[in-house]
């Protein structure tokens, strides 16, 4: 198959894909790295739009804008991947370098002074090393929720650049004609697997996306919208998991469930939007108070949980006590007033693995209500 056939195919089958990219886009419209990603698509379909209408449109149209447009694209979708990890615009300044090579080098070689070798020698090698930035960045950052598409994302771009430090060795060893769509296979070999690998990038990119969104409804799922903790029902499947590990009892576990003491008087006296910051600034403050591998929820209203692992009564009444002084010590203010609260605390421990997370908590609810039958009285709220 000549060269401009192939040209011809890549951009129709491009155009194709970019239809249902931006499909795509439109749904997952909020998602970070999008527009970005529908500047890629965009730029690589126009360049191999302008690259196949070479003989119909000027040639520094075709070859140098052309050219250009492709690492344009990748420049794209460096910034689409940045944002899409939220890690700022990195290494912005190197892409935005290269291309500027690529426009100097394309109107240089494509248009002023003419030379097929070269060109396509300037245009492989910086396309080589933007594909490769982009291929390393985004292996380094793909969470674990997203790792089978994002090191599809990874390995495609990879294989792009190698596909781009081929055509380099090929140039090396037989120069291209100077018609380009003359060229032999090597050249038709690069557009094919060019365009193979573009798909590529376009279909992972939409497995991404799906893969956040999955894994933001997912945490959605399991997390207070108001205090941003685990919920109720994230608690109790960490819980089952966690008595499930330890099938044969032999780890202690612990749990602390406390409340805010009169926490009703708070909204009352202040309005439910100060209990509402009462109640966040207490989440954060007593999750900086754990220890790592602790897990706290919030079953509802002012009651929240700990679920302690490997933890005695002993080592849990320690931790408790820690967490009544930050309540204890914590300031909110609300309309020039400085809002201080108390809560009561009630800890349990299961001995053996027959006791479930419920046996567990009826525990930490026993305790927590003798404690407060046996008077212990708290500050309410002052101003």
């Amino acid at each position: 198959m000549d060269l401009h056939t192939l040209h011809v195919e890549h951009a129709a089958l491009l155009t194709l894909i970019m239809i249902l990219t931006f499909i795509n886009i439109r749904i997952h419209r909020d998602a970070a790295g999008v527009v970005w990603f529908a500047g890629f698509g965009s730029c690589i379909c126009a360049g191999a739009i302008l690259i196949a209408l070479r003989t119909y449109i000027p040639d520094a149209l075709s070859i140098a804008v052309g050219n250009v447009m492709f690492s344009a694209g990748y420049l794209c979708l460096h910034r689409s991947m940045t944002g899409f990890f939220s890690q700022g615009a990195g290494q912005w300044r190197i892409q935005a370098g290269l291309l500027a090579l690529q426009i100097v080098s394309q109107v240089e070689y494509g248009w002023r002074h003419p030379d097929t070798t070269k060109r396509l020698l300037a245009l492989s090698i910086i396309l080589a090393v933007q594909v490769a930035l982009t291929a390393l960045f985004v292996v380094r950052h793909t969470p674990g929720f997203m790792k089978a598409a994002g090191w599809l994302m990874g390995t495609l771009l990879a294989l792009l650049s190698l596909g781009n430090l081929g055509r380099i060795v090929s140039l090396l060893i037989v120069p291209a004609p100077s018609d380009y769509l003359q060229g032999g296979g090597m050249l038709a070999w690069t557009i094919l697997n060019t365009t193979i690998l573009q798909v590529g990038v376009l279909v992972a990119f939409v497995w991404m996306t799906a893969a956040r969104l999955h894994h933001d409804l997912e945490v959605q799922a399991l997390t207070d919208p108001l205090t941003g903790v685990l919920n109720r029902r994230a608690i109790e499947l960490l819980a089952k998991r966690t008595f499930a590990a330890n099938s044969r009892g032999s780890r202690p576990i612990s749990a602390i469930l406390f409340d805010l003491d009169d926490f009703k008087k708070v909204n009352d006296s202040f309005g439910h939007l100060c209990g509402d910051n009462i109640l966040i600034a207490i989440s954060r403050s007593v999750e900086q108070k754990l220890r790592p591998g602790d897990m706290m929820a919030r079953l509802g209203g002012d009651e929240f949980v700990v679920l302690l692992e490997a933890t005695d009564i002993e080592a849990a009444n320690v931790v408790a006590q820690r967490l009544r002084n930050e309540v204890e010590r914590l300031r909110v203010r609300h309309d020039r007033r400085e809002i201080s609260v108390t809560a009561s605390f009630g800890v349990a421990q299961v001995h053996d693995n027959v006791a479930g997370w419920k046996e567990l908590l009826t525990k930490c609810d026993h305790a927590l209500y003798a404690e407060k039958d046996a008077g212990r009285k708290v500050a309410t709220p002052m101003e």
